[in-house]
C-alpha cells in the first residue's frame, strides 16, 4: 500500500503565505478606482460629477474588499484547528488563492460594466470557484487526509463542509442568474457574505476547538 503525503506539523508557513497574498489582493482592489481626468482648475460641480461617475467602481470595490476579507477571516478560523500540512494541502490552498487573486480583475470589469450580464456572470463565476476551492480544501483536510485534531467530531466536520458547499453553490447560481437578471445577482453578491461574517456561525467546529482548548 502506497504511503500518503508526508505530514508536517504546524501550519505557520501556509498561513503566513496566505496572509501575504490576501493582503496584496485587497490592496490591488483599490488600484482600479480612479477619478476621470479633470483640469487643474476643475469646479466643485465637476469634482462632484467625477465622484458620482465612479460610484459603481466604489461599490464593487467595497463588496469585493469585504468578501475577500470574509474569506480571510474564515480561512484564519478554519486553520485554528488544523494540526498538520502536506503537499496536497499546500496546493489546495494555492488553488484557493489563485481564484482570490483573480477578484481584482473581475471587480474592475464589474465596476466598469455594472449590470452588464457577462460582467456580472464572470464575477459570480470567480467567487463561486473561490468558494468551491475552499470547500475542496476543507473536504481534504477534514475527511481525506484528516489533518485536523482527531477530537473534532465527524458531525462537526460534515456541517463545516456542507456550510461551505452551500456558499459556493449559491455564488455559482449567480452565473446563470447574472445572465438573465443581473441586478438580482448583484444583490446576491452582497447577501451571501453576510452568512459568513462570523466564522462557524452555522457550524460546530469552532465550538469544539474552543472546548478542546
Amino acid at each position: 500500500m502506497a504511503a500518503g503525503p508526508r505530514r508536517i506539523p504546524g501550519t505557520g508557513r501556509l498561513e503566513a503565505f496566505s496572509d501575504g497574498v490576501i493582503a496584496i489582493i485587497v490592496t490591488l482592489l483599490i488600484f482600479e478606482v480612479r477619478l476621470p481626468s479633470l483640469p487643474p482648475d476643475a469646479s466643485s460641480q465637476e469634482m462632484i460629477d467625477a465622484f458620482i461617475s465612479i460610484g459603481p467602481k466604489l461599490a464593487s470595490f467595497a463588496v469585493s474588499f469585504f468578501t475577500v476579507s470574509i474569506f480571510w477571516v474564515n480561512h484564519h478560523s478554519f486553520f485554528a484547528g488544523v494540526t498538520h500540512t502536506d503537499w496536497k494541502l499546500l496546493w489546495a490552498n494555492s488553488f484557493l488563492l489563485f481564484f482570490l487573486a483573480v477578484v481584482p480583475f473581475t471587480t474592475a470589469v464589474l465596476g466598469d460594466h455594472l449590470g452588464q450580464p457577462i460582467a456580472v456572470a464572470a464575477y459570480a463565476l470567480n467567487l463561486g470557484l473561490a468558494g468551491a476551492a475552499f470547500t475542496l480544501m476543507g473536504w481534504y483536510v477534514l475527511f481525506r487526509a484528516r489533518l485536523i485534531d482527531e477530537r473534532i467530531s465527524d458531525a462537526a466536520r460534515r456541517i463545516e463542509v456542507k456550510r461551505s458547499s452551500i456558499g459556493s453553490a449559491t455564488y455559482l447560481l449567480g452565473v446563470p442568474l447574472g445572465l438573465v437578471a443581473p441586478v438580482a445577482a448583484e444583490i446576491l453578491f452582497v447577501g451571501v457574505p453576510i452568512a459568513f461574517i462570523v466564522p462557524g456561525l452555522f457550524g460546530r467546529i469552532g465550538q469544539e476547538i474552543r472546548g478542546i482548548g
